[in-house]
């Protein structure tokens, strides 16, 4: 029963990378939390072990998103590039002088998660989707002033690597609402952008639990047999979101991301306050 709950939570997890751009953490972290801390793991180390396993996940789930967003051309490259520059740096950080220390526990992580959630849900709710009177998006803008771009990839990195999320959750709604990039657009760059935040994160997880008390099955804090029972799943069915993100209104885009978010936070705010 763990093993399809795992296949189902991939399937799901894929789905929304490809739909809403957000590589699927939004669904990996919570499912792996709940799945290592019925299996028993360390709590010592439960929260690193669910963000680097969560971000291996999100990694293989954003390459399949990015791939069928660029295909599309859906991507801004360059701003994808210089994002993640900025949020690599953001992401060593923040792996190693906050997720990997003591007092960051199992409440820390479920609460950090539930406030990025539902400051996203905030934001998505309350801003106003950005469509010229035909009812078609206006082409992206051509130049993006740098100081915007390093705040969206510091604030998605630190995120990334906090939450065990790809970054998705600022990304969308910077790109769209701060550098007035038409949703599509910003869904795309932000599953690309994903995969640079999420390969610098994987690696620092790797390299920082190296010698850490983890399953056997992991590598430091990448648990790689239970990322690939996700990821598997995840790729076909972000190829699945992708379409059905080309083929529904921009409103549906903003609920949909809303109400998933806003469960997803509740249930963890419950579960660490309760």
């Amino acid at each position: 029963m763990s093993l399809l709950f795992l296949i189902l939570a991939g399937l799901i997890g894929g789905f929304l990378a490809g739909l809403i751009g957000v590589g699927g953490g939004i669904v990996f972290a919570p499912v792996l939390f709940f799945y290592f801390q019925a299996a028993g793991v360390d709590p010592a180390v439960l929260p690193p072990l669910t963000i680097g396993t969560s971000l291996l996940c999100t990694l293989l789930a954003s390459l399949a998103s990015a791939w069928f967003q660029l295909r599309r051309g859906a991507v801004l490259g360059p701003v994808a590039l210089s994002v993640g520059a900025f949020s690599a740096l953001a992401v060593f950080l923040t792996t190693r002088y906050v997720t990997t220390q003591p007092w960051y526990d199992k409440e820390a992580f479920q609460i950090v998660f539930s406030l990025v959630l539902l400051t996203v849900v905030a934001r998505m709710v309350l801003s106003r989707a950005r469509r010229p009177d035909g009812g078609t998006e206006s082409p992206p803008p051509r130049h993006h002033p740098w100081p915007m771009l390093a705040a969206a990839g510091t604030a998605a990195g630190a995120v990334s690597s906090a939450a065990g999320v790809g970054g998705g959750v600022v990304l969308v709604p910077a790109y769209n609402s701060f550098l007035k990039i038409p949703i599509h657009y910003a869904v795309g760059t932000s599953s690309a952008t994903i995969v640079l935040i999420a390969a610098v994160g994987v690696v620092t997880y790797v390299a920082t639990g190296w010698s850490a008390p983890v399953p056997t099955s992991a590598l430091g804090f990448v648990d790689v047999g239970r990322a690939l029972l996700l990821a598997v799943p995840a790729v076909p069915a972000a190829r699945l979101g992708v379409w059905t993100a080309h083929r529904i209104p921009t409103t549906a885009l903003r609920r949909s991301f809303a109400a998933i978010a806003a469960f997803v936070a509740l249930r963890l705010l419950w579960n660490a306050l309760g």
